[in-house]
Formats: C-alpha cells, sequence, structure tokens
C-alpha cells in the first residue's frame, strides 16, 4: 500500500472511535429515555448513523449490498430470522447493520458486554449474549432468541466462533443451529467482504484499502422439526460459502 495510505490509518482509526463512542452515547440516551427504543437504536443509530458513515465516509469504502427477495420478504413481513455470516474483521458488525434488512441484534459472547459503552447499549437493545460451556447460559439465550424473533428482529451469529485469521471461511459451531431449531425461526444466510483487508483480527490500526465492502444476504434456508442441528449447519456453511462468488 501506498505511504499516504497508511499514514492515514491512525487518522482514521481515531475517527472511527471517536464516531463510535458518540454512537454509542446516543443509543444509550435513546434507551434511557425509553427502554423500548431497541429497534430505533439498532435501525436509526446503528445502521444509518454509526455504520454507513463510518465504512463510507471515515474509511472510505464502497457499499455493495445485495438482500434476496425471498429474505427481503420475510423483513417486510417483519418475520424474525437467523442471519448466520462469515466473520473476519470487526467491521463486519458494521457491515452486516448496513445491509440488513431488519433491525439486528447479536448472539455475542459473554465479554461483549465489558466492552465500554458499547456493551451497555447492546445489552439495553437486545443483544443475545452466551456463556460457553454454560447450559444454564444456553437455555436462557433459547428464551431471549425466541422473544426477540417473534418481533420482527433479526439476531445476527456467527457460527464460526472468532475471527478468520486469513479470511477463509472456517468451520461452523452448531450452537446457533440449537438455538435457531428451538425458536423454530428461518435461517438466512449472509456473506461479508471487504472489511478483511481494512481490519484484520490482531490488528489495532484501520489499514489503506481499494476494496469494496461487499455484503450477500441469500435465500432463507427453510427447516422442519426433522432437520438436526448438524446438518442445519451443514446447510447454512455451504450457503454462505455459496455468496462469496455471488
Amino acid at each position: 500500500m501506498n505511504i499516504a495510505g497508511w499514514i492515514l490509518a491512525p487518522l482514521k482509526t481515531v475517527l472511527a472511535i471517536l464516531h463510535t463512542a458518540l454512537c454509542s452515547i446516543t443509543g444509550l440516551i435513546a434507551m434511557a429515555l425509553n427502554a423500548h427504543n431497541g429497534d430505533w437504536v439498532m435501525w436509526q443509530v446503528g445502521r444509518q448513523m454509526w455504520s454507513r458513515p463510518l465504512l463510507q465516509v471515515i474509511l472510505g469504502a464502497k457499499l455493495d449490498i445485495n438482500v434476496h427477495p425471498e429474505a427481503q420478504a420475510l423483513a417486510d413481513q417483519q418475520q424474525g430470522v437467523v442471519l448466520v455470516a462469515n466473520h473476519t474483521s470487526l467491521l463486519d458488525i458494521n457491515a452486516a447493520f448496513a445491509a440488513s434488512p431488519t433491525p439486528i441484534v447479536f448472539l455475542s459472547k459473554a465479554s461483549v458486554r465489558k466492552v465500554p459503552l458499547l456493551g451497555k447499549l447492546n445489552e439495553l437493545a437486545g443483544t443475545v449474549f452466551v456463556e460457553r460451556g454454560n447450559r444454564a447460559s444456553s437455555d436462557k439465550a433459547v428464551h431471549q432468541l425466541t422473544d426477540t424473533l417473534k418481533q420482527g428482529r433479526s439476531v445476527l451469529v456467527f457460527p464460526e466462533g472468532t475471527r478468520s485469521e486469513d479470511g477463509n471461511l472456517r468451520p461452523f459451531k452448531k450452537g446457533a443451529f440449537h438455538l435457531a431449531k428451538a425458536a423454530e425461526a428461518p435461517i438466512v444466510p449472509m456473506h461479508i467482504s471487504g472489511t478483511w483487508e481494512r481490519l484484520r483480527p490482531g490488528a489495532w490500526l484501520i489499514g489503506p484499502s481499494r476494496s469494496t465492502v461487499r455484503v450477500r444476504v441469500g435465500a432463507p434456508l427453510q427447516h422442519t422439526k426433522e432437520d438436526d442441528p448438524a446438518t442445519l449447519m451443514r446447510r447454512a456453511a455451504h450457503a454462505v460459502a455459496g455468496l462469496q462468488s455471488d
């Protein structure tokens, strides 16, 4: 990359942090004023105020978003879905916010609660937290997820469990599909690219990149009571991988 790009990297990083803090404070104030503002916060603050300006203005990225008509139809019907996406960068959260056809909350590891401002905002807005290896935490998450989906929200899950170091799709874990099956919710695959090049796992600075941030939301994967979580996991992994070339 050119020298000018790397000189600008610290500035972009600082601006992204300040912008994130401002948006988090705005969201916290909105939730303090009305505990039922979760959808508004996720859509207006998470999508319109935070994610799109961060990607397009601060990072200077082009957005290329495509939502499958069947997935859009579910959103129009206010049908809650479980979105399953690949995960290569912290910026995937912004890309998902920018692309999702409905307000989204996250299925997240419990440690996210400790992140200043963002952790509290996520808790108030409805993020479903799971403590790995804790059965009671998983059972509680199922109930929260079910309630969230009935409200017409989408729940975003990164079933790889962690960010991919090399940007390639890693094997999925079954936990998210146990939850989707219990909630009897449609599973919608999502593929995100163009974020890993800008902020890789372990990096502290947002690096320069000319790549487009590209998000593809695929057709819903319908499932029945007979489909076990392992089958759903394999189908979802195949669908997410297939979106990479769309």
